[in-house]
């Protein structure tokens, strides 16, 4: 190597110090990006890359989706409403939180691992879309383990925690699980921060479109009044999450679907006003009731429901069992 030569060297070996030092890329150095994963569900082709599905086919300018949340274990009930949806004709089901129980720790309990998957499962052999996410009583190991699992038999299964947007005919769903509410959470679960609902609020500027926009939480907003999504009755209080409203509210968003508060369910506007079930409206917020079996609150019936989306705006309904 000659002078020249060795001169030319040390400049190239320069430019790479100085670009790794500020952090830029290099050419051929930087992670490409993954390649996007097609899957066929149900007739319908998406498209899976960098936290986003999206429906490829275009069929229709609407959506029905079968609302299953607070399933706690309970596999006949799951079983039982995912027939019962399906035969609705649901094109997509949302599975919103709280799969397991308590650890175990009540009588005839399974593990956590299979609790999640044994009602997982029979909404999975339906063969349409199931979206899931995680609630306040899973911890983050078995829930990653039983969802990896599940994905890898089931093409139709997608996890919300890697991919929290939905691009769908006629609809955007941008899905958070967990709860804010350190007293109400399983150790080592999915416990969330104000940088967690800011990232919602972020994914939902990033996907907004003319299509209606859903958010998609375990736990429901605060809200200020009796008619409230996130009342209990013991109290009588409001228990939702202030850093959700905050981000709602400041998205403009009209359209949420929740759980968690068992007894709070129902189907009103984002400013509180009652909807009667089948009401087509451009502001919804629903939460259809948990599937769980309350043995102890005959109050309580096992419940799911359906959001229908058409023409920009939405109604619901609820199943009883």
């Amino acid at each position: 190597m000659d002078r020249r030569e060795f001169l030319q060297w040390l400049g190239k070996g320069a430019l790479v110090v100085g670009a790794t030092s500020l952090g830029l890329p290099l050419s051929g150095c930087s992670k490409k990006p993954d390649s996007p994963k097609t899957i066929n569900v149900n007739g319908l082709e998406y498209q899976i890359k960098e936290g986003v599905i999206s429906q490829a086919t275009r069929e229709k300018r609407q959506i029905k989706i079968g609302v299953m949340v607070d399933l706690h274990a309970h596999e006949k009930n799951s079983q039982y409403f995912a027939e019962q949806l399906n035969k609705e004709g649901v094109d997509v089901y949302f599975l919103g939180g709280d799969l397991s129980h308590s650890f175990g720790d009540y009588e005839g309990a399974k593990d956590d691992y299979g609790e999640i998957v044994s009602v997982v499962e029979p909404v999975a052999d339906t063969g349409k879309l199931v979206l899931v996410t995680n609630g306040n009583h899973e911890q983050k190991k078995t829930y990653r383990k039983a969802l990896d699992n599940l994905t890898s038999k089931y093409a139709n299964v997608i996890d919300l925690e890697k991919v929290p947007v939905a691009d769908l005919d006629g609809l955007t769903i941008v899905a958070l699980g967990g709860n804010d509410n350190p007293r109400f959470n399983v150790p080592e679960g999915y416990l969330r921060t104000k940088e967690d609902f800011e990232r919602l609020g972020e994914l939902a500027k990033q996907h907004s479109s003319d299509k209606p926009l859903l958010i998609a939480t375990h736990v429901p907003q605060k809200y200020s009044t009796k008619r409230g999504l996130d009342v209990v009755d013991s109290g009588g209080m409001n228990v939702g999450g202030v850093d959700l409203a905050r981000v709602r509210k400041a998205i403009g968003s009209q359209f949420g679907v929740s759980g968690h508060i068992h007894e709070a369910y129902g189907i009103i506007t984002h400013d509180e006003q009652p909807i009667k079930s089948g009401e087509l409206s451009d502001r919804l917020d629903f939460n259809p009731g948990a599937v769980w079996d309350h043995l102890q609150r005959p109050n309580l019936k096992p419940a799911a429901g359906i959001l229908e989306f058409k023409d920009g705006k939405a109604r619901a309904y609820i199943l009883n069992r």
